[in-house]
């Protein structure tokens, strides 16, 4: 009897775990990984809206459309990277150096915490109407105080030049809080150890902010790279809000398509168009990308300390 009450125990030991990760594999299964497959199947046919399953196979035809045949998708493609090269290079940076800044506070971290974090938690369509008016070229704000500096105004929104950067800098200034609030709390992890003694061996601030606390923050920059870039990659919001509509086909991106990105185009082709096809042949753009990207990170930006 007590070999079997020991089995029975052994099995709902290891039973109970399949139970109650079962709905939430159902709900991966449902809303991510079914989708996924289905929007990969749909890139490779030629999409009839009104019968999907009518739909022809046409292989990697579409994908060679949009790289030979698709202006606005080598705009977009190029800008992509744009954005996301420029904002991560933005925020990474930022963040660490404002973490270190509340670090070395006496007083008021609590308040300067708060006032750096506040953009994240305000929504992108707002923050981008804000920014809308801040950046107009009459009577916007920005443009008023280099009139006072007696500087040369700016088009700013208007420029294809200039857009697209504008847009990257008010996605920085709203993301920069959440990078440095987790940089703030890797640094208040390190053990005091360590600081110590590099002021033993000599190590000045500088010396040790570097050799000592940015090599043991490497998990912290590992996972806000790999999560800027993902984030920059789906970047929608702030561009769909603040930039003039154009030559796209619909949504924003102007002018013209200075400013067109990828989530753009999948916007556009998919959800304006009935392009299905096109429309998750860019997607799955985005996500073969978004991978590579992220193996690379996991191989150059691997931790090479522990502590």
């Amino acid at each position: 009897m007590a070999g079997t009450k020991k089995d029975s125990g052994l099995k709902q030991r290891y039973v109970f775990p399949f139970v109650v990760l079962a709905p939430l594999i159902v709900l991966y299964i449902l809303f991510v990984y079914y989708p996924l497959g289905y929007s990969i199947w749909s890139s490779l046919h030629l999409w009839v809206i009104e019968n999907p399953l009518k739909s022809t196979f046409v292989g990697l035809r579409n994908y060679i459309e949009l790289f030979t045949a698709n202006p606005r998708f080598s705009k977009a493609f190029s800008n992509t990277f744009i954005y996301v090269a420029v904002k991560t290079a933005l925020v990474i940076p930022m963040g660490l150096l404002f973490a270190a800044l509340l670090a070395h506070l006496r007083r008021g971290q609590r308040f300067y915490i708060f006032a750096v974090f506040l953009p994240a938690l305000c929504t992108p369509a707002a923050i981008g109407v804000l920014f809308s008016y801040l950046f107009q070229t009459r009577f916007g704000l920005i443009n008023h105080i280099l009139k006072t500096l007696l500087l040369q105004p700016q088009p700013f929104l208007n420029s294809p030049k200039q857009a697209l950067y504008c847009v990257i800098a008010v996605d920085s200034w709203a993301f920069v809080g959440l990078t440095t609030l987790i940089f703030y709390a890797g640094l208040l992890n390190i053990p005091e150890v360590f600081i110590e003694a590099a002021k033993v061996d000599g190590a000045g601030k500088i010396r040790s902010f570097f050799s000592i606390k940015v090599p043991l923050l490497g998990h912290s920059i590992l996972f806000l790279s790999i999560y800027t870039i993902i984030i920059a990659f789906q970047t929608f919001d702030f561009l769909f809000v603040m930039t003039s509509t154009g030559s796209t086909g619909g949504s924003s991106g102007g002018p013209g398509i200075s400013s067109y990105v990828m989530s753009l185009l999948v916007y556009n082709e998919g959800m304006l168009r009935g392009q299905v096809d096109r429309a998750t042949a860019v997607a799955t753009i985005m996500l073969f990308f978004v991978l590579l990207f992220t193996i690379i990170q996991f191989k150059v930006l691997r931790p090479k300390w522990e502590y």
